[in-house]
């Protein structure tokens, strides 16, 4: 294909794409393949000026306005930004913006979130909001004046203090738990799911009924106050105003943009709400005048973008995993795609109740996402992919794993359950459980030594492990005979397993995998009971009597105890002992009286072994920062938790400091 060929192409896609973002709200590429198609199609131009079109859809802002709205001008252009993915983009971008200016003017930048919404301009007459204008193709919009006054955090009326006439423009959004709300609502009426939380708010946004727009509950920042002299200084008198305010921001030098960068590619994903990058201003006016604008974007501001979150793959399979408890969870097989940063070839589909949801077949493309989590999931189908001859994917009638029957436990859950209590995959998900971190943290005992260990059959339960030391001699001759397992590590994991015997009996009780009893509920047991023989003998009443322990947990407690009631004995017999809690007065431990927050990646603790000896020593743990807060333990990347307990003068402690006193 020749240049100018691909030009056309180029163009044509990226109009079309727009097309289906911004009018029809139906998107079928995720924001980084658009990006890529806009970049390509820039690049080529750049590289070959004489035969670009000056009717290029980078020569312009957006998609023309839809007919269901009135057309309104901006008095001032509402241009796009361009975007940066490095560091040494940005330090490009501050070369040009130093060329640009006078070498005695100062030169400071002002940085804050990027919220992933849609852009919305608000005019005040006499302080009273009299027009909304989206951002349309950057000299015209829609009109949407009514549907901006339902949402509840755009002041119809500004105080006495702030000018007669202004122009606010900030970004319109919805709340992650709003979205899957809405998505819910649209499921149970058979209407395609919104495929993020940007695609739902633009779809809010131009309902012509303000009624619904008020009811969906849109949400709003602003990020720009037009004619003001200095952004930052702008921002704060916005909120004084009755606007709402970035949760995270910074001014300095390029350095300290970049640190703060970096402070959020974690920190960001802990907001009710998404954000796709970060906006980097020239805080000056006087400064952002002499640089000036390209007919698209100004000279004075970049945005720099985060690794995608979302992306739009094929689905080549559907297959089925097996859990420590029997459940089958499906799993979408899909062609290798990029998101935030790592290559995702599978996704969670949850259950089957899910999948027949999300509508899925073999053979089309869905949206995925990492977001927060750590496996990545399928969010939507992208629409009018479908393949007319798939046929929705059925749960199996028989395990996958061993050929078992699968049926439900309890008529009242969603999940699918391989019934056979013998079933490997049971075992193998038991056994990684049992020495995770958050369990047991027996180091060595990884996938792929679980896998040989099932497969040879020796081992029927995970406690059987610890058959191993009656001789170390002959333990360490069998784990050193696998292969890749030398006989030092082999030396190593039975030393694991010694150390392991007396762990905290709060561990003992996570580890065994009783359904419904995680790290938390486990510190509660083993505190109201002290012992696996007591907890084993009492009754679901006495059970019931423990904090977050109601029915459900209390009689998944007595199933397992009844499926193996030898337990407490076998587990004495094997040499196993485990540590009972300290019995001390809640009024004597350390911490008693505070209140603690853990934020950041600590040095060696996980957040949830941090948290469990926080409540040891007497705090409470909460997940918030607020004014009742007493104490701050924060790690790497401490992010905007950090930065509202150094506003409300909280102290902020260390891993270090959280060590003494275990130590002690």
């Amino acid at each position: 294909m020749d240049i100018q060929a691909r030009l056309q192409e180029l163009a044509a896609q990226v109009l079309e794409h727009r097309r289906r973002y911004y009018v029809l709200d139906a998107p079928l590429v995720s924001d980084a393949e658009y990006d890529a198609l806009e970049k390509e199609l820039k690049d080529l131009e750049a590289a070959y000026p004489l035969l670009a079109d000056p009717n290029s859809p980078t020569r312009r802002v957006g998609a023309p306005p839809v007919e269901a709205f009135p057309k309104g001008r901006h008095g001032v252009p509402m241009l796009s930004l361009d975007n940066a993915y490095s560091e040494a983009e940005l330090r490009e971008w501050e070369a040009r913006v130093r060329k640009g200016l006078p070498p005695e003017v100062p030169l400071r930048f002002a940085a804050e979130l990027k919220v992933d919404g849609l852009s919305l301009a608000l005019r005040y007459e006499g302080r009273e909001l009299v027009e909304a204008l989206t951002r349309g193709d950057g000299e015209t919009g829609e009109s949407v004046t009514e549907n901006a006054r339902a949402i509840a955090d755009i002041p119809l009326v500004l105080p006495a203090e702030a000018p007669e006439r202004l122009e606010v423009r900030g970004e319109v959004f919805l709340s992650r738990r709003r979205w899957e709300q809405l998505n819910a609502e649209r499921d149970a009426r058979g209407e395609a799911r919104f495929a993020n939380p940007r695609n739902a708010a633009s779809g809010t946004l131009k309902l012509l009924d303000s009624r619904e727009v008020a009811r969906r509950r849109l949400q709003f920042l602003p990020w720009q106050l037009l004619g003001a002299e200095e952004h930052p200084e702008a921002m704060r008198r916005l909120a004084a105003w009755g606007f709402g305010a970035m949760p995270a921001v910074v001014q300095g030098d390029l350095d300290a943009v970049l640190a703060f960068i970096e402070a959020q590619r974690e920190a960001r994903l802990r907001l009710p709400f998404d954000t796709d990058g970060v906006v980097l201003k020239v805080a000056e006016a006087a400064s952002q005048a002499l640089l000036g604008a390209t007919d698209r974007v100004p000279r004075w501001a970049i945005a720099f973008k985060f690794p995608a979150l979302q992306a739009t793959t094929e689905v080549l399979g559907i297959t089925w995993q097996v859990g420590r408890t029997g459940k089958l969870t499906p799993v979408a097989e899909l062609a290798a795609v990029e998101v935030a940063g790592s290559t995702v070839r599978r996704a969670t589909l949850h259950n089957a109740e899910e999948l027949a949801r999300l509508g899925l077949r073999v053979g089309c493309r869905v949206f995925i996402e990492k977001g927060g989590e750590v496996i990545p999931k399928v969010v939507a189908v992208v629409p009018d992919t479908l393949p007319e001859d798939a046929s929705l994917p059925e749960v199996p009638a028989a395990c996958p794993e061993c050929g078992g029957a699968v049926g439900k436990t309890d008529e009242g859950e969603v999940a699918h359950r391989c019934l056979n209590p013998e079933c490997p995959a049971k075992l193998a998900a038991r056994l990684l459980h049992f020495g995770g971190r958050s369990a047991l943290d027996i180091e060595g005992l990884g996938e792929a030594l679980v896998e040989q260990l099932v497969a040879e059959g020796r081992f029927l339960q995970p406690w059987d492990l610890f058959r191993l030391l009656a001789d170390v001699r002959q333990g360490v001759a069998y784990l050193a005979a696998f292969p890749r397992m030398a006989e030092k590590s082999a030396q190593n994991l039975m030393a694991e397993l010694e150390a392991a015997r007396t762990k905290p009996l709060a561990r003992w009780l996570h580890a065994l995998g009783i359904p419904f009893v995680g790290a938390r509920t486990a510190e509660l047991l083993a505190e109201a009971f002290r012992s696996l023989e007591a907890l084993w003998a009492a009754p679901e009443e006495a059970l019931q009597r423990v904090e977050e322990v109601g029915p459900k947990v209390a009689a998944a407690l007595r199933a397992f105890a009844a499926l193996h009631p030898d337990l407490p004995g076998q587990l004495a017999d094997l040499g196993i002992a485990p540590e009972p809690p300290t019995e001390r007065a809640a009024s004597d431990l350390p911490l008693a009286g505070e209140t603690a927050v853990v934020t950041g990646t600590l040095p060696t603790l996980s957040r949830e072994d941090a948290e469990a000896l926080l409540r040891r020593l007497g705090a409470k743990v909460t997940g918030s920062v607020s004014a009742k807060t007493t104490l701050l333990l924060a790690g790497e990347k401490a992010g905007s938790k950090l930065a509202k307990a150094e506003a409300l003068g909280i102290p902020v402690r260390d891993e270090a400091w959280l060590r003494a006193f275990r130590a002690d």
